[in-house]
């Protein structure tokens, strides 16, 4: 319609004008002769020639106009493969070809920011460190997804959301605070309530050129990163804790050997009794000093993923009856029942033969410990869906429940007084070993009725071994 009204527009003009023109010769034609129709008749077939050819004219360019029209709308929805055709008038033509070379232009910058845009969104998406935009209302304007992981956002949370709903630990929200009405760099460590995460939160201002906007247009943003340092806390708080443990083990032994030598040196030495005592008490503390400091070693290397291992596919069956053949003595003398109950079709497992008897005799060696005279230790090994079941069940005096979450841990020893001569270090190390082999270990325990501590050693399905395959050694 709009390229219809501009054509008659164009034609009603181009025709009055040659129809006024037309007139006025007939008028002054006509004064001049006494018949007029003739006069007449060439007005009128000038006025019809003229309005004719103003409507063709008028056709072709209204049809240039709309051309560019069309084109312009198919390029403002997004369709960038639009042209417009050339042809028509000479100033139709150059407004065709300015047309076409704008749409170039406009495609090539929408595709530069766009491939910036998927980079920014790539970088943003894969960073390990939390970053998100803030404005001066609260807003969150961009947030990447490890900053939705580190403070715990609602799963409805969505950029343009407040910041106040992604979370609200006031620390945090006064980083934010200060770097927007600052103006400047803020920083501080933050410890999330809930989760316990600690975050190094650092906020810096953000100018509008950054994000892109016209100078004119005032804004205020922060640009906040995260940095999780919960596991770098936990490092440290557990190497001082080794330090902290490591020195008061070591404190009592050499207390003891101390106490002993001044002893000696008081007079016992002349007793021979008292001094064959006293030096066997040395003897045994020394003995305690030299076993935790090789334990400490063990622990520090299997933690630190330092120890070697030597893997290869061993008899479960053959190492538990090693291991309980060299632990019977202990156990007569401390008057228990050492028994096993083991499996006859077990197969091999892929293990560090080493490892696996150090695992053995931990757990028969602390059943021992706990153990009384007429309690029995018993060994069981069984095949379950998820590989072989190692268990070691004693009926001593057991482990009360709020005990059990901590007894995998170093130097963690149930008797507060320290004096029953463990290390504290065994069964962390079993721990450790068994998530080495790929396995875990769990406990089942309640006062007085034994424990049993349980590592599952996992086994592919279609790989197991006959252990009668072995070579010995």
């Amino acid at each position: 319609m709009s390229s219809i009204s501009l054509r008659m527009r164009i034609a009603i003009a181009s025709s009055g004008l040659t129809l006024a023109g037309a007139a006025l010769v007939g008028l002054v034609a006509g004064a001049a002769s006494a018949n007029i129709v003739p006069v007449l008749i060439v007005v009128a077939i000038v006025s019809i020639a003229g309005a004719l050819g103003s409507w063709i004219f008028s056709g072709r360019l209204s049809e240039g106009v709309g051309r560019l029209a069309t084109t312009g709308l198919r390029a403002v929805e997004g369709d960038y493969t639009a042209r417009a055709g050339s042809g028509g008038a000479p100033e139709i033509s150059n407004a065709s070809e300015s047309l076409n070379l704008l749409i170039d232009r406009l495609k090539a910058a929408i595709e530069v920011g766009g491939s910036e845009q998927i980079r920014l969104s790539s970088i943003l998406n894969t960073m390990t460190d939390g970053v998100l935009v803030v404005n001066d209302s609260g807003i969150v304007e961009l947030i990447n997804p490890a900053s939705l992981e580190m403070l715990d956002a609602p799963p409805e949370f969505r950029p343009g959301d407040r910041m106040v709903t992604l979370n609200r630990d006031h620390e945090l929200l006064r980083v934010v605070n200060d770097c927007l009405d600052e103006r400047i760099p803020a920083q501080r460590q933050v410890e999330l309530l809930g989760s316990r995460r600690l975050l190094n939160a650092v906020a810096v201002p953000l100018t509008d050129e950054w994000v892109g906007e016209e100078p004119a247009r005032t804004s205020n943003r922060a640009l906040v990163m995260l940095n999780d340092l919960t596991e770098l806390k936990r490092v440290d708080v557990t190497r001082t804790e080794f330090v902290a443990n490591a020195s008061h083990e070591l404190r009592t032994p050499l207390a003891a050997i101390r106490a002993s030598a001044e002893t000696l040196q008081l007079g016992a030495l002349n007793d021979p009794n008292a001094a064959t005592d006293f030096l066997g008490r040395i003897e045994n503390n020394v003995k305690r000093m030299e076993d935790m400091i090789s334990e400490m070693l063990e622990l520090s290397r299997l933690e630190t993923g330092q120890a070697p291992m030597h893997l290869a596919p061993v008899s479960l069956l053959e190492i538990v009856n090693e291991e309980i053949d060299r632990l019977r003595p202990v156990a007569e003398l401390a008057r228990v029942e050492l028994t096993s109950d083991l499996s006859d079709d077990l197969p091999a497992i892929t293990a560090d033969r080493t490892m696996l008897g150090q695992v053995i005799a931990n757990l028969v060696s602390n059943a021992l410990h706990v153990s009384s005279a007429g309690d029995t230790v018993n060994v069981i090994a069984e095949r379950s869906h998820q590989g072989i079941n190692l268990s070691v069940t004693d009926t001593g005096r057991g482990i009360a429940s709020e005990y059990i979450p901590h007894v995998f841990e170093r130097f963690y020893k149930i008797d507060s007084s320290r004096s029953d001569g463990g290390t504290g270090i065994g069964l962390a190390i079993v721990k450790h070993i068994a998530q080495a082999h790929g396995g875990d270990v769990r406990v089942e325990s309640a006062p007085g009725r034994g424990s049993t501590f349980t590592v599952l050693f996992p086994m592919s399905p279609g790989l197991e071994i006959d252990p009668n395959t072995l070579s010995q050694g």
